[in-house]
């Protein structure tokens, strides 16, 4: 069966080119070429194995209706690895995104691919060594077609095949065979990966890097501040050449989606991320111990970050910083002294702000005036000269970034104070120049902090340490109320606190029985001394030892004695129930100054038993029914003597 679809499979397919004209020949198309560097590219860094890595993405395939897949063929093939390197070496891993184009299907148009003899026909293509080399397939968003295709070669083709296919349905899962933080992974996977996964969890990779950290500016190898990798990268990009002229850099919003994947990514500290614009491209790269730097070699012009992504991702980063550029505390401040839309600012009073000693100065934290200086005032300074262009003037800038330097509890207090900040950011971006010399700073010193870190140790943000519950550091704090010791602090430097005292030992029922004294010890002085007394007494001792034992001298009153409960036959007669005598048998104790007799073998009082608590009432004569004649009574008549 299996070698009649195989034979049936090569008899209607057409045999294909495996090697692509010369670049330098007139047959050789540029437009293949590209396509083929999106479909298949090899990741700048190899894997755990030390192998080479390669990514084919289906999101990248061409529509079959517009492209000859019979000529693109050969030029995806020339981008594996050749002969020479795959005898020299120990193989290579492919890992497939099988996903497609992300982002909404039902938005999408569907794509013509080729059909199932095609691809047969290509991997017959194929070298042994190729076919044979191939060490690792990760399928990742797999389709029903990849599914089909999958069985078609390990039935068809090759039955070993299936041994080197690893399934995976998401990114994470991926996370647990290959470091993903290290893989070319194209925002394309991200898209389809964000509808199976709401994060992307890699170990030892995953947590705070860039945003929201407690530490925005990371102190550098020789003791400078310097900007996170998120800042430069970005950064830099919008202010290339071909990308500062385009309109509306900052006014433009970037799809949401792809602003939340790139915060994950550089959190989780992704090597290489590209950014890639009509005319522009940048890449991170990455240093290699034995290798050096390693770089991105090319990439698909559709797998890149625009522009509007690289600057919706500085605004956002701005909004997540745990203390703002502007806290609350400064509210009423703002609202006194800069609440009148007439007054202008001047250059001291925004050098006031600015100032690192101005112990009066509106913006408390150092950290976010070094991030002002650093960054924030340079970059909108820069873009704000190229207005006649990008349309991007102060104002617009002022517009656009307000909102991002304040998140206080209250929104619409927030609201009304972007007004007051805009204004302040507008008159500051306004003045930069003049601000620049009294500051320190330059523009070629913001340029020389937008550049790679030469010391390795400074290319990538640290790892944030998970936070705890309860942090020790109270100046971390930065409002609330914060719990003062009023105790006097000698006591904490000599030591401890001293001890409670122990607690005395409560005595128990049949101690306090004994110990205690009542009206009939009288009587047991009279009659003699108890046995259960004096053993007691012998065991326990007198009050005073009671109490230097810790017994409490408290006394009790003697629990009275169970006595059994009267049988049913007592309580309850033969006789008819109108004439029943019910007869209540007294076991509740009485009073103490009624004791007179003790049982000296238990020591308890004696009760008598039968003593009715209810006398029995008197029976009345039965009355007659009612509206029964009364009978009267007759004498009997006297007897004669004839006896009649």
């Amino acid at each position: 069966m299996r070698s009649q679809i195989t034979n049936r499979l090569r008899s209607n397919s057409i045999p294909l080119p495996s090697v692509p004209p010369p670049q330098t020949s007139k047959d050789y198309s540029i437009t293949l070429a590209n396509l083929a560097a999106g479909i298949l590219y090899r990741s700048p860094l190899p894997s755990r194995s030390d192998l080479p890595v390669f990514i084919l993405n289906a999101a990248a395939f061409p529509d079959g209706r517009n492209t000859d897949y019979n000529a693109l063929l050969p030029y995806v093939l020339s981008r594996l690895p050749d002969d020479e390197e795959l005898i020299g070496g120990h193989g290579y891993e492919v890992v497939f995104f099988a996903g497609g184009g992300g982002g909404n299907e039902a938005m999408q148009t569907k794509k013509a691919r080729p059909g199932w003899g095609w691809f047969l026909q290509a991997y017959r293509v194929l070298n042994r060594a190729t076919r044979k080399r191939l060490q690792k397939l990760y399928l990742v968003h797999e389709k029903n077609w990849i599914r089909v295709l999958v069985e078609m070669f390990a039935t068809v083709v090759s039955p070993k095949f299936r041994k080197k296919i690893v399934h995976v349905s998401t990114l994470s899962g991926l996370a647990l065979h290959i470091p993903i933080e290290d893989l070319l992974v194209p925002p394309s996977a991200y898209l389809t990966d964000r509808r199976k996964s709401p994060d992307i969890h890699a170990p030892y990779a995953s947590g705070r890097r860039a945003f929201a950290v407690k530490q925005p500016l990371h102190i550098a190898a020789d003791g400078s501040l310097r900007l996170p990798r998120v800042l430069r990268e970005a950064t830099s990009f919008v202010l290339m050449d071909d990308n500062i002229k385009t309109s509306g850099i900052f006014r433009v919003n970037a799809r949401a989606q792809t602003v939340e994947i790139l915060r994950e990514a550089y959190d989780r500290g992704q090597k290489f991320i590209v950014w890639k614009e009509i005319n522009t491209v940048l890449a991170s790269s990455h240093r290699r111990e034995r290798t050096g730097e390693v770089w991105v070699d090319e990439l698909d012009q559709m797998e890149g970050y625009d522009l509007q992504a690289a600057a919706a991702l500085i605004k956002f980063w701005y909004k997540e910083l745990i203390e703002p550029i502007f806290p609350t505390s400064c509210y009423q401040a703002l609202e006194k002294y800069y609440g009148n839309p007439d007054i202008s600012l001047e250059p001291s009073q925004l050098l006031a702000m600015l100032s690192m000693d101005d112990e009066w100065s509106l913006i408390t934290n150092k950290t976010s005036k070094h991030i002002l200086i650093m960054h924030l005032l340079p970059l909108l300074s820069r873009v704000s000269k190229f207005s006649d262009w990008n349309q991007m003037t102060p104002d617009n800038l002022g517009v656009c970034f307000a909102p991002s330097l304040l998140h206080g509890p209250d929104p619409i207090e927030d609201l009304k104070l972007s007004t007051i900040i805009r204004r302040i950011l507008v008159a500051m971006i306004m003045h930069w120049k003049k601000l620049e010399p009294v500051l320190n700073t330059s523009f070629e010193k913001f340029e020389e902090s937008l550049r790679m870190p030469e010391a390795i140790e400074d290319r990538e943000d640290p790892l944030e340490e998970a936070q705890t519950k309860q942090s020790s550091d109270l100046d971390t704090q930065v409002s609330g109320i914060t719990l003062m010791d009023n105790e006097d602090s000698d006591e904490d430097e000599e030591g401890s606190p001293p001890p409670l005292p122990p607690r005395p030992r409560v005595a128990t029922v049949h101690e306090s029985l004994f110990n205690a004294t009542s009206p009939f010890d009288s009587s047991l002085e009279k009659k003699g001394p108890n046995p259960a007394n004096a053993d007691t007494a012998q065991r326990t001792g007198s009050v005073d030892e009671a109490v230097s034992n810790g017994i409490s001298p408290v006394r009790r009153k003697p629990a009275p004695a169970l006595l059994p409960l009267p049988r049913y036959s007592t309580i309850v007669n033969d006789g008819p129930a109108a004439f029943q005598s019910i007869q209540y048998y007294n076991t509740v104790p009485v009073k103490e100054e009624e004791y007179s007799e003790v049982d000296y073998e238990t020591g308890l009082p004696i009760y008598h038993e039968g003593v009715s608590m209810y006398e029995e009432p008197a029976r009345a004569a039965p009355s007659p029914p009612p509206g029964a004649e009364q009978s009267i009574q007759r004498r009997p008549l006297p007897r004669t003597a004839s006896g009649v």
